[in-house]
């Protein structure tokens, strides 16, 4: 974990990072990088912070009581860690690990009373937790409703970039509720239709736009 507060300002010019934080706290403000493997948050710890997913991606998962790990979901763009804890009062409901190198922006709760006194700042968490219910309301019907082509034609299409994306089957199969196994059938599929191509390991290139548009989800 590396602390690079010198880049403060160059994060603060992102409007929305700007915005959820109250003025008053940005000299507070610290910018960490977590490399790939390091733990951001560990279940069942207090928080002692709440932060600003800048960039990067991390994996949420949840260990259950006989111990088995769940994925949760793959964390790649901007999002709030630590609102649900902050305004609950209670440990971390769920682990938070990095696949790559990420960087947030943390906020230490040096004195919560005071934080959750100002309005902004309610409303801006408020708005986050209501985002999240409203994807996982979306997330958990396309598990019950879609088959796991047409679910994973809409996890490519909501991350690639300029037709270039990656694919983790593993961590994938557990978010869809599917195996490894039958995930990489779909995959050869979407390949031998000439949709999508291999082009390196774990990367791919969409070739059929317009296919794979109309084989996602409709929402």
């Amino acid at each position: 974990m590396i602390s690079n507060v010198k880049t403060l300002d160059h994060y603060l010019k992102d409007s929305n990072l700007a915005h959820f934080f109250p003025k008053n706290y940005h000299k507070q403000l610290q910018v960490i990088t977590y490399n790939k493997g390091q733990v951001i948050c560990s279940q069942g710890d207090d928080l002692d912070f709440i932060a600003y997913f800048f960039a990067g991606k991390a994996k949420v998962i949840r260990q259950s009581a006989n111990g088995k790990d769940h994925l949760l979901e793959t964390l790649e763009k901007p999002t709030i860690i630590g609102d649900i804890e902050l305004m609950t009062k209670r440990p971390a409901v769920s682990s938070v690990i990095a696949l790559e190198e990420c960087t947030l922006v943390q906020l230490p709760l040096f004195d919560k009373t005071e934080l959750l006194s100002d309005p902004l700042f309610l409303y801006q968490v408020g708005r986050e937790i209501a985002q999240k219910c409203y994807q996982q309301n979306i997330s958990s019907s396309a598990n019950v409703s879609y088959s796991v082509k047409e679910r994973l034609a809409s996890h490519i299409l909501n991350t690639e970039s300029q037709g270039i994306f990656s694919l983790e089957l593993t961590l994938l199969a557990d978010s869809f509720g599917t195996s490894y196994r039958h995930l990489g059938r779909v995959v050869k599929q979407l390949i031998t239709d000439e949709l999508i191509s291999k082009t390196t390991f774990k990367h791919y290139e969409i070739i059929n736009r317009k296919e794979l548009e109309q084989l996602a989800i409709q929402e």
